[in-house]
């Protein structure tokens, strides 16, 4: 089973707290989009052409990390 680590249990409580407010989603350089790092979740290793596409895909993470954490991983 894969774990969850601490910082990755924090973003969850940040994201659970703030909601889409709190989602660490930037712009990089102008005209890409990415999300992290936040603490020690790097984030993906590539960016996006649209913010919708970023958000969707920490949106994906967070899923892997709610599974994670229930144990269904």
């Amino acid at each position: 089973m894969r774990g969850v680590t601490e910082d990755e249990r924090a973003l969850l409580n940040h994201v659970i707290r703030w909601g889409s407010d709190g989602y660490p989603v930037s712009k990089v350089g102008s005209r890409h989009w990415s999300w992290g790092p936040w603490r020690s979740v790097n984030g993906p290793p590539c960016v996006f052409p649209t913010k919708r596409e970023a958000v969707a895909s920490f949106e994906r993470f967070l899923d892997i990390l709610r599974d994670a954490l229930a144990g269904r991983i």
